[in-house]
């Protein structure tokens, strides 16, 4: 923000003067600008004008722009002619600017760019660009300060007003487009290019924009509707440095998109109305989403658009990188049968998950891993992405692929599955060094590889192309159809499901239904395994099949393998439950069987996947979602923006190692930039879905073009602020009054009833969690040889699973007996805060061991580099804890209140590091919370809390006064736990000091350092 400028006085602006001719005022209305405002700012001029009496010439577009008079020469620019636009100057008391803008009739070749130019503004040195701000009538001025509820209060500056009472401002590309906005009675900037908001050599917003750049003022950038992929791109960098300048500055920034085909929003305007551009100003969406948003486009130039329900025979290239965008259900994989039986070629088949991956490999003709193993000849297979490297059962050698066709189906999940999923943690890095390998010996052996998805993005592309070690242009092939048919959705917009639940029963009286659920677990309220539980207690002659990881692999369940065969099994059954295990690429293609497909998803997975979910039931049968505010699994810091997440991890490894010490580690070289930035776009996408998960998921399923009905007891969202009597609510509870795009939930759903649905699922879900907890602990013990074996295997019982998950729990917490307790703890994430709580309390040597040894675990699993986001060191948070005094809030019994030095030390010192807070912790520390809010949040880390016992007496004697807090130990099995950890960690330290003949970590840094 610049501080620096003088507040300039009220005043009017000198008029512009000259001519206007009618050609040129009707351009500026066909865009919508309001006539006044045309002829307050913009005037006609010609190349030469003649003075009248004392015939003398002068050129007035070279004085404007700064030419030099014999630029004109005796050429043809002897008819140049224009308008010249300029308005007002907040830097000189708000008086007429002399830079402007000139337009001529004819584009003049700018000497500077060599290159026609549509639009030249004065010729003043590098830059010396600035922005119009267009004087208006007082009638304009009026509507901005009826739209706003602003008095004028005797002002006698627009912008000078608009300055001081910190209106929101619309930044666009172009004159008469702030014109048209300002028309309709929204202040408008007009920028005259999209990079012309800030200078970008020095990275500062414009003097003039940096005016008005006040703290919380709300800007909405608006700039044009492209497509051409150069053009994106730039757009996507202009708007978010000139968002970022504004974000620093304390400003709130959104960005206006347009939907297109208008390319500008006078177009849009102009096409549609003043209406239609208020939804867009109202939906707009925060800068940090929006960014997040693009991350999803696709701006490679098509070889080859279709517009076709199914993409049919596709002309696929003999070698290179084939990039298929195409919606869900157009027969991508049938596309690939064709493909497969002409060639003689080796073919590979990459997935994220096994059900998907042998459903495609059924498909067009090959292998499946396990089947290939068995073969004489396995030539070609499928495997999950989970199993590329050589120490798979698969035995993976890129070198083996030379030539071959490798297939990537669903790419955008294939990869991301690779860098973040739990499933590759061990193998990460020598999966995406496989990965690398593959590509490369493909590409450069003649072989093809195929990334295709409906949601294909520049993301996965650019990874592809990364991995490359030439340049490699890929063929990319955009099927611009989306489905015809589309679903009438209701969307719940309540607390949580039990409506939807309420409706699924009365659906269930005219057939059976579809079930799709993001959690599985009994810890999920809401989980498949929960669910089923109440259903079978609603509906006891009700067949029900749970479609989930554990049933699927279970050779005693009738889900066992279904992907194979889910058409011929789903119709035997009036509820089918189903998780994310089916996967994408499994359509259920059975017709007049299900009356509704219906889903609850908590966020455990991204809007896109959701979504994807609903469409397996392939018949256009009603939908009903209930779908969370937001979702709780965010990645890294959880920011949108990706170099945000990126540089949160990368922190975190940096803080840890500085402290480590003497350790023989180069994070930049033993770490893969490309797959960080990759991981963290892809987070990033993430990360914008879960916060407004329920807003994404409506408006993606709008953009699919379904008909969503929203199911809501707000009345705000139906009438807005009209006021509501009580004969309004009972005709919408009778349904006598309707309102277009809403369901009143009282019309349909009887509220007790739901609360009730609520209370019995809570009870279950309670019941299942102790009935799970008790079965773990009460099943057989296993050796750690049979561990081994069973966790290899794909097929497991549910009681291999119960043994194998009580052998976990005794490695993870270092204990013999594994009790129901030990069990309810750790589903509630009880190690994570009592592992650092340990390291708090303890031995600070503890900790540094612990991470070193953790750090050469992931170095030697990576052939000595390292995955960064898997990174999970401990050093950096205990010595934070430590330093912020943690551990004195740790003693039984005393007093604590909110004024107390620390308390307020804690406070403070949080505040001045919070980005540290945020980088280590994932804590985002403010202002407006409490200092005791923040002592809570950090004593929740280590799994402990301060218990208000009362208040203290207040200085003039009466009750009421500040809380008074106490430290009471937990009263749970840590003691012993920890005496565990404890004896085992003294042991390797002691181990480590006889090796080294060192007495603690001071002289081990000394030792290694003399070793080196």
């Amino acid at each position: 923000m610049v501080t620096s400028l003088r507040i300039a006085p009220s005043g009017a602006a000198k008029s512009i003067g000259g001519n206007l001719a009618s050609d040129h005022e009707q351009e500026w209305l066909m865009s919508g600008v309001d006539p006044e405002i045309i002829h307050r700012n913009v005037r006609t001029l010609e190349d030469t004008e003649v003075d009248p009496f004392t015939r003398e010439a002068n050129y007035p577009i070279a004085e404007l722009l700064n030419w030099k008079v014999t630029r004109f020469g005796n050429q043809a620019r002897e008819s140049v002619r224009g308008w010249w636009v300029s308005g007002v100057d907040p830097l000189n008391h708000w008086q007429r600017m002399e830079w402007g803008r000139f337009k001529p009739d004819t584009p003049v070749v700018d000497r500077q760019k060599n290159k026609p130019a549509k639009y030249l503004s004065p010729s003043l040195g590098k830059g010396s660009s600035r922005l119009i701000l267009l004087d208006i009538p007082m009638r304009i001025w009026m509507k901005v300060a009826e739209r706003f509820e602003i008095a004028i209060n005797g002002a006698t500056n627009f912008w000078e007003w608009v300055w001081r009472n910190n209106l929101p401002i619309v930044l666009t590309e172009g004159e008469k487009k702030a014109g048209c906005l300002l028309s309709l009675g929204y202040p408008a900037i007009a920028l005259p290019g999209i990079f012309s908001g800030y200078r970008r050599e020095t990275r500062q917003l414009i003097a003039e924009l940096g005016h008005f750049a006040t703290d919380q003022r709300s800007f909405h950038i608006c700039f044009d509707y492209e497509t051409k992929p150069r053009t994106l791109q730039n757009i996507f960098l202009a708007t978010t440095r000139l968002g970022q300048l504004l974000t620093h500055a304390g400003c709130q920034v959104k960005v206006i998109a347009l939907p297109g085909a208008e390319k500008g929003v006078d177009d849009f305007v102009v096409a549609r109305g003043a209406d239609a551009f208020t939804k867009l100003y109202e939906s707009a969406t925060q800068l940090e989403f929006w960014q997040a948003s693009q991350l999803w486009s696709l701006t490679y130039s098509p070889s080859l658009t279709l517009n076709q329900p199914y993409l049919g025979d596709l002309p696929y290239p003999e070698s290179g990188l084939a990039c298929i965008k195409s919606a869900k259900g157009t027969g991508k994989t049938t596309a690939l049968q064709g493909l497969i039986k002409e060639c003689d070629r080796k073919i590979l088949v990459i997935t994220h998950r096994i059900q998907l991956g042998k459903a495609i490999c059924q498909s067009i003709g090959i292998d499946w891993i396990t089947d290939a193993l068995n073969s004489e000849n396995p030539d070609s297979y499928g495997l999950c992405i989970d199993s590329l490297h050589p120490n798979s059962k698969a035995r993976f050698n890129p070198a083996e692929w030379e030539g071959a066709i490798v297939i990537l189906d669903e790419v955008e999940q294939v990869l991301w599955h690779a860098l973040n999923s739990a499933t590759c943690y061990y193998q990460r890095v020598r999966i995406l060094e496989t990965l690398r390998e593959l590509i490369e010996t493909v590409l450069e052996t003649g072989g093809l590889v195929i990334a295709q998805d409906a949601d294909l993005s520049d993301v996965s592309i650019d990874y592809l192309r990364g991995l490359a070690e030439t340049p490699v242009t890929p063929w990319v092939v955009v099927n611009e159809w989306k489905p015809e048919i589309a679903w009438d959705v209701s969307l719940y917009d309540t607390k949580n499901p039990a409506p939807l639940i309420d409706r699924m029963e009365s659906v269930l009286q005219t057939g059976a239904i579809f079930v799709c659920l993001d959690s599985q677990k009994v810890r999920g309220r809401w989980s498949s395994k929960n669910l089923e539980t109440y259903l079978k207690l609603q509906f006891s002659d009700k067949r029900i099949l749970r479609i989930d990881s554990e049933t699927v692999s279970d050779p005693d369940h009738a889900a066992y393998h279904i992907a194979e065969k889910i058409n011929d099994v789903v119709g035997d059954y009036d509820i089918v439950l189903a998780t994310p295990t089916i996967g994408t690429g499994v359509s259920i293609d059975i017709r007049n069987h299900f009356k509704g497909v219906f889903g609850i998803f908590q966020g455990v997975t991204p809007d896109s996947e959701s979504r994807q979910a609903l469409a397996r039931v392939r018949e256009p049968i009603p939908r009903y979602v209930w779908a969370a505010h937001f979702g709780p699994g965010k990645i890294g810091n959880g920011s949108c923006n990706y170099r945000d997440v990126a540089q949160s991890v990368k922190k975190s490894v940096q803080y840890n190692i500085a402290l480590l010490k003497d350790i023989d580690f180069d994070l930049d070289e033993q770490s893969n930039p490309i797959a960080l930035r990759t991981w963290a776009k892809m987070a990033a996408r993430v990360n914008a879905s879960l916060w407004r998960y329920r807003r994404e998921f409506r408006n993606g399923l709008l953009l699919e073009g379904h008909s969503v009905t929203l199911v809501t007891d707000d009345l705000t969202k139906m009438f807005g602020q009209l006021p509501i009597t009580e004969q309004t609510i009972d005709n919408l509870k009778s349904g006598v009054l309707t309102v277009s795009g809403f369901e009143f939930l009282e019309a349909r759903h009887d509220l007790k009833v739901c609360d009730r649905i609520a209370q019995v699922i809570s009870a279950i879900r309670t019941r299942n969690q102790t009935a799970e907890a008790i079965a773990v602990s009460d099943s057989p013990e296993i050796t750690p040889e049979e561990y081994y074996e069973l966790k290899e295997q794909a097929n497991q019982t549910i009681q291999k699973r119960y043994s194998k998950r009580k052998h976990e729990l005794k490695q993870k917490y270092n204990v013999e007996t594994i009790t129901p307790e030990i069990k309810l703890k750790d589903d509630d994430g009880w190690h994570t805060q009592l592992r650092l709580y340990y390291y708090l309390t303890r031995n600070p040597e503890y900790v540094r061991l612990h991470d070193m040894q953790e750090l050469e675990d992931h170095l030697e699993r990576g052939d000595g580099k390292i995955s960064i986001q898997d990174v999970k060191l401990l050093t950096a948070q205990v010595e934070a804890l430590r330093s912020l005094k943690i551990p004195e809030f740790l003693k039984p019994g005393e007093r604590i209140l909110a004024t107390d030095d620390l308390v307020q030390f804690v406070a403070t010192t949080a505040l001045e590091c919070r980005d540290d807070m945020k980088a280590l912790f994932n804590f985002t520390v403010t202002e407006k919370l409490a200092p005791i809010a923040i002592v809570q949040t950090l004593l929740g880390k280590i799994g402990v809390k301060l218990t208000c016992t009362g208040r203290a007496v207040a200085p003039d004697g009466r009750r009421g006064g500040l809380r008074i807090y106490k430290y009471f130990p937990p009263e749970d099995d840590r003691n012993s736990i920890l005496a565990e950890w404890e004896k085992q960690d003294l042991s390797m330290l002691q181990t480590l000091m006889e090796v080294t003949g060192c007495n603690d970590f001071s002289e081990i840094d000394e030792w290694i350092e003399r070793s080196a």
